[in-house]
């Protein structure tokens, strides 16, 4: 077993192994399904709509600390991610493939 790393040595450790798996198309449009289903019926819609409120909406006074800009920065990334993964299921715009 290994001792616990201190500082930033854990920042170099090799992830190569984590970075060369593949994406999975059909796994990625499974979630997607899935988050659809569980957020364009009307309980969902209404789920989504407070979570946007409390994250997108929401301004920070000029006051906020850093930290905490980063931190809502994070949440409303996450409420961005499931509105994109809940259109791509439904159908919407994101589910389109881009010509190339």
């Amino acid at each position: 077993m290994n001792p616990p790393s201190q500082g930033w040595d854990w920042f170099d450790t090799d992830r190569s192994s984590v970075e060369a798996q593949p994406s999975n198309e059909a796994g990625e449009a499974e979630l997607a399904t899935v988050f659809a289903r569980c957020f364009v019926s009307a309980d969902g819609r209404q789920v989504l709509g407070h979570l946007r409120r409390l994250t997108i909406e929401k301004a920070l006074g000029p006051q906020a600390s850093e930290a905490l800009m980063r931190y809502a920065e994070g949440q409303r990334q996450l409420v961005l991610y499931v509105e994109a993964l809940v259109a791509k299921g439904a159908g919407g715009p994101h589910n389109r493939k881009r010509e190339t």
